[in-house]
């Protein structure tokens, strides 16, 4: 009899412990809001959980038929805020950066990129405002920049 109630009380123990793992832990909760939010990376700041693209396509880099790299706005809904990344499409020897900026009040972000596949910048409040990314990339024969990419 006692044999059997630990047994069962094992077993449910196990069941416990199974059902919480099929239970999602919450999205962290973002750490900045506001303008606070300038100049903070999107995922230590938590603002990246609920991120999408905000305009309905990137901006293109393109060197006579080749895509070379593909610049993204981002957004944060729970934050308000919006960021920058480009993925390098063609050569790891072509560098690529991003950043964005803030026409009124003006702000902009340090470049983030390098040599790898993609890459995103700092952050900057966007609620009812412009903010704009910008790409760029730096092959051995010069470095060409993408359109801004505004919302």
């Amino acid at each position: 009899m006692i044999r059997n109630v630990r047994r069962m009380t094992a077993a449910a123990a196990a069941a416990l412990v199974a059902a919480s793992l099929l239970i999602a832990s919450p999205a962290s909760a973002a750490t900045c809001s506001g303008y606070s939010c300038d100049d903070t990376d999107p995922i230590n700041t938590g603002c990246s959980a609920d991120a999408r693209n905000i305009t309905p396509h990137p901006a293109r880099i393109v060197q006579g038929a080749t895509e070379l790299a593909v610049v993204e706005l981002r957004w944060s809904d729970s934050c308000k805020t919006n960021w920058g990344r480009i993925s390098n499409r063609v050569s790891p020897q072509n560098s690529v950066r991003v950043r964005v900026y803030r026409p009124n009040p003006y702000e902009n972000t340090a470049w983030y990129g390098g040599t790898g596949r993609q890459y995103y910048g700092d952050q900057l409040y966007g609620e009812g405002m412009t903010v704009c990314a910008v790409g760029e990339v730096i092959t051995p024969s010069g470095t060409l920049t993408s359109s801004p990419l505004c919302a």
